[in-house]
């Protein structure tokens, strides 16, 4: 029997609305992105993998499924739980697929399910465990993934395309040593005694620091940070463990502390680097990031007006920060200030690379993706518009209503990337409110959530002024 449904996530992506076919700006700032999956092994239709996909992602081995990534899905996982002989059927399925950018990894310890335990509860372990995942992308959704901005795309632009691999795990039901391996694609061994550890060695983690332009060894230092969220929002970050680099620029951490943590990169000289995230567990493993340090650049300008008056308290945001040969580059301090009185702004320890200046005032807005710059860059003008409103009423006179029911919103003509539009919950009083919307000709709809096609209100059109307020009704199904 399988079960098909959604989970909402909650991103911690601040000015969301101007990077992508914009999220509305409504009562509440949180943004969520979607991922459907669901339990069961019945089959899944193909979506348009590659050939052969489709018999790998649909073995009776499977517990269950889901597809991200957000922002345009296209990237399924089928997680499984099966003994050798059942592995093997699977693995030789696997070698048919066809597509040249395939791969299999190996890794110590128990799979763990993220559908089934996504918060890894501990109750919930022993249900979760899995012996291998399936990942296969929909090829034409890799390619969108590629052409979002680095801040938002889960794949970087310099990424291997690798559109279909399995990761298994071999402390389980698995016996690598009885598995034959056929032809086709690459095996990449991630087990500890492949790399000079042991299992006692616990989570290992390793990599090496250069310079990103001469590629030269550097003195740095590697802090493994634990991530505590705060009640009122936002993060705080206790040190763990630091390691130093060797003289070749290598460092090493033995038996990784069991926390959610983030891992750190600074040099003297040099912009710090988040190189990346994890949460480990009790399961032996092994990982590594070599990653590369760029040096400093300053950012500075003025935000004014359609008159050219300047703008106090304007949030201004650096992202998309993509650091030429490497791509994405996040730094562990937040890339946000706010202007002055005469509208100016400046960032210094941005490292040097291409970025998206990002600007945001309630009752202003600045429609597109951001100003594309070269950092270091000084004296900037950006330039904001009165933002619009629009309050949209749903009169249920005729129709129960849904405890969850949204109200759509999206440019005339369809979305696009660049273009502002979304969804949102009505409150209580039936009733949703959209801010610092660009003015603009738009189409809105209601529809509960879940909900059927013919539970959808008719369409309606509105043109939007800056410095406006609209209010509309919509009659529900």
């Amino acid at each position: 029997m399988e079960l098909t449904c959604q989970r909402i996530f909650r991103t911690k992506r601040w000015f969301l609305a101007a990077l992508i076919i914009a999220f509305a700006s409504v009562s509440s700032s949180q943004a969520w992105a979607l991922i459907t999956g669901g339990e069961g092994n019945d089959p899944v239709a193909d979506p348009g993998w590659p050939t052969n996909a489709a018999v790998v992602f649909n073995t009776k081995s499977r517990i269950a499924f889901w597809e991200g990534p957000p922002f345009g899905g296209g990237q399924s996982h089928a997680e499984c739980r099966g003994d050798t002989e059942a592995f093997q059927k699977v693995l030789d399925d696997f070698a048919t697929i066809d597509t040249p950018f395939k791969r299999v990894v190996l890794h110590d310890g128990i799979g763990r399910s993220f559908w089934l335990n996504p918060n890894r509860e501990k109750d919930k372990i022993e249900k979760s465990k899995i012996d291998w995942v399936f990942m296969v992308w929909q090829p034409e959704s890799r390619k969108r993934q590629r052409q979002l901005p680095v801040g938002i795309s889960s794949v970087g632009k310099r990424d291997p395309v690798v559109l279909a691999q399995l990761d298994i795990y071999t402390g389980g039901s698995i016996r690598w040593a009885n598995v034959i391996v056929p032809e086709g694609f690459d095996v990449i061994d991630q087990r500890l005694e492949a790399h000079g550890f042991t299992l006692e060695d616990g989570v290992v983690i390793e990599g090496k620091v250069v310079d990103v332009d001469t590629r030269i060894p550097l003195k740095a230092t590697l802090e493994i940070q634990k991530i505590e969220p705060q009640k009122k929002g936002g993060y705080h970050y206790t040190k763990l463990v630091e390691a130093p680099t060797d003289p070749e620029g290598r460092w090493v951490v033995k038996k990784a502390p069991q926390e959610w943590c983030r891992l750190v990169l600074t040099a003297d000289g040099y912009a710090s680097r988040v190189i990346g995230y994890a949460q480990y567990d009790n399961e032996p493993k092994w990982a590594e990031h070599n990653s590369e340090l760029s040096k400093p650049g300053t950012v500075s300008g003025r935000v004014v007006d359609s008159q050219g008056r300047p703008l106090a308290e304007v949030n201004v945001r650096i992202d998309n920060i993509d650091v030429k040969n490497i791509g994405g580059y996040e730094i562990p301090v937040e890339s946000i200030t706010t202007t002055d009185d005469e509208g100016r702004f400046s960032f210094a320890s941005i490292p040097t690379s291409t970025a998206t200046v990002i600007v945001y005032k309630p009752g202003y807005v600045r429609p597109g993706l951001g100003l594309t710059i070269v950092i270091p860059a000084k004296e900037l003008k950006l330039e904001m518009q009165a933002a619009a409103k629009l309050k949209v009423s749903i009169d249920f006179s005729v129709a129960k209503r849904d405890s969850q029911y949204l109200v759509h919103i999206e440019p005339e003509g369809g979305q696009k990337i660049g273009s502002w539009g979304g969804s949102g919950q009505i409150d209580d009083k039936n009733v949703i409110t959209f801010e610092n919307v660009p003015e603009g000709k738009y189409v809105v709809y209601g529809q509960p959530n879940p909900g059927l096609s013919d539970q959808k209100t008719e369409s309606k059109a509105v043109e939007l002024k800056g410095g406006e307020t609209n209010e509309i009704t919509l009659n529900a199904k």
